[in-house]
């Protein structure tokens, strides 16, 4: 959810109030039993209920925004310390992990496209490959955001190319250029937000969620989901999604109105261009290649062998320092610390405090008790494949719902912890963490309904040509495609696996 709108003072102030309420409740009413069992797998009915009140203090400020998402990010660092749930030494250590610094290394790389327009470049060619007829464009808009958002943040994604979205509506003949609801705009300017959630599914550093899923489940199961292993669930869900996505973005589209659209004219490829294309492409082929995929052995794993610990985070930061590094044409450097400012470091401490609250979860053992409330689904009369598939889309549901409404990487920090509770309780063997995680960072990222439910969305309603109904409207369908696909694809990885 974008920072879009900011609530009455009388609004704040109850949302204020809401966090410190919940947390009082808890603290004064709550009173878990842990069976032996969980007090001898080290849980504490203390510290189980300090874990929850803290968490939905944590939750309440996130979803209703009372404070900036990222002041909210640093309450962990003041309140697990003085509950128990770790000293501040290891909850602040957490704000370092090596994710936070591999989607800071794939920022940088976003920033440097842009310093030196190889983002457009890149999106312009791939446009081109599919024509310039309305139908054909819109494919190619949708096409390059979406592998774009794959490799750098879905919002820097659509600040990129909506620009070029409007100079292509500004020359096209008979266009109202300040038109609201019109078939064309619609479907260009939407596609461009949609493709950016929908390209953001496809790697680890594509979208926070991902990240958040490769954390909490490695900490909860000492298992390492590659980049590669990421992308087998990721890129699939792209490739059918996206088309999906386009056809009925264009299915009211008049065949007989296919005229050309003049696109923009890019001079030759610069120097500076060429080297941000050269470290990229190093840098993707080092995290794909890096884990093992099979029975294949990455040059990670190799290394490992030698006493080389080298993770993702590694190649991103080594990439974005050879930037920082190589010569700009017009003198300095192709990347200096003036990027700064324009670097989302709210979102690096929000991903540092879901690592915190999981990290929490560990500690006072939040996570079995919350496995152990919903145990009860798992001896339901159903089979097997009824009892996933039941619990798949109510968890896919879930996770959109609440994403439309809050930050996907806020949503993600409070949902997976509890969904690897989840399956703890009613047996890893029938209903496995990984895809109940997977699926809910997935969903994590689909929400399409509400303008201000991804900052895609934002950015594209800020256009003023998508009324909010139609909006709305639209995105309630294209969440429903992600509902539907996220839980087959899930299905049939299962069946396979």
């Amino acid at each position: 959810m974008s920072d879009a709108t900011t609530p009455a003072p009388s609004r704040r102030w109850f949302a204020i109030a809401l966090g410190p309420l919940l947390f009082l409740a808890v603290e004064l009413f709550f009173r878990p039993d842990l069976p032996p069992e969980l007090v001898a797998e080290g849980a504490s009915a203390v510290l189980v209920r300090h874990a929850l009140a803290a968490t939905l203090w944590i939750a309440a400020w996130w979803f209703t925004e009372a404070l900036p998402i990222p002041a909210t990010s640093l309450l962990p660092l003041a309140l697990f310390p003085l509950l128990g749930l770790g000293d501040a030494k290891t909850v602040s250590r957490q704000y370092g992990h090596e994710l936070v610094f591999l989607f800071l290394g794939g920022l940088l790389l976003a920033v440097a496209m842009e310093r030196t327009g190889l983002h457009q470049r890149v999106a312009l060619r791939i446009i081109r490959v599919f024509g310039s007829g309305r139908r054909a464009l819109v494919l190619g808009f949708m096409v390059a955001t979406a592998t774009m958002s794959m490799w750098i943040s879905n919002t820097a994604t659509a600040v990129m190319l909506l620009p070029v979205a409007l100079a292509v509506l500004s020359s096209v003949q008979g266009e109202d250029e300040r038109g609201v609801d019109q078939a064309f705009p619609v479907a260009l300017l939407l596609g461009i937000a949609f493709a950016a959630n929908i390209g953001g599914l496809g790697t680890p550093i594509g979208s926070p969620p991902n990240l958040i899923f490769q954390s909490v489940y490695k900490a909860k199961t000492g298992v390492e989901v590659s980049f590669l292993e990421w992308m087998g669930y990721g890129v699939p869900l792209v490739a059918f999604l996206l088309p999906a996505t386009w056809l009925y973005l264009v299915r009211g589209f008049e065949r007989g109105r296919e005229q050309q659209v003049e696109l923009p004219r890019l001079g030759a490829l610069t120097r500076d261009q060429l080297w941000v294309m050269v470290v990229f492409f190093c840098a993707a082929g080092l995290w794909i290649t890096r884990g093992d995929f099979g029975e294949l052995h990455g040059w990670g794993s190799r290394l490992a062998r030698h006493g080389v610990d080298v993770k993702d985070s590694t190649v991103a930061i080594a990439a974005s320092l050879v930037l920082f590094i190589a010569p700009a044409k017009e003198g300095g450097r192709i990347l200096d610390w003036s990027v700064a400012p324009r670097l989302p470091w709210g979102v690096l401490i929000l991903l540092g405090a879901g690592f915190a609250i999981s990290s929490a979860f560990d500690v006072s053992g939040l996570t079995l008790w919350v496995g152990l409330q919903i145990e009860g689904f798992g001896r339901l009369a159903w089979n097997d494949t009824a009892l996933l598939l039941a619990l798949l889309s109510a968890v896919v549901a879930v996770s959109i719902v609440v994403t439309e409404f809050a930050s996907n990487t806020a949503s993600a920090n409070i949902l997976l912890p509890v969904l690897f509770g989840v399956s703890v309780a009613l047996g890893p063997d029938r209903f496995p963490p990984d895809l109940l995680m997977i699926s809910s960072a997935l969903a994590c990222t689909t929400g399409f309904a509400m303008p201000a439910g991804t900052p895609p969305n934002a950015i594209v309603f800020g256009t003023e040509r998508i009324s909010i109904g139609r909006f709305v409207r639209v995105g309630l369908i294209i969440d429903l495609f992600a509902l539907l696909m996220i839980v087959a694809m899930m299905m049939v990885r299962r069946g396979l696996g």
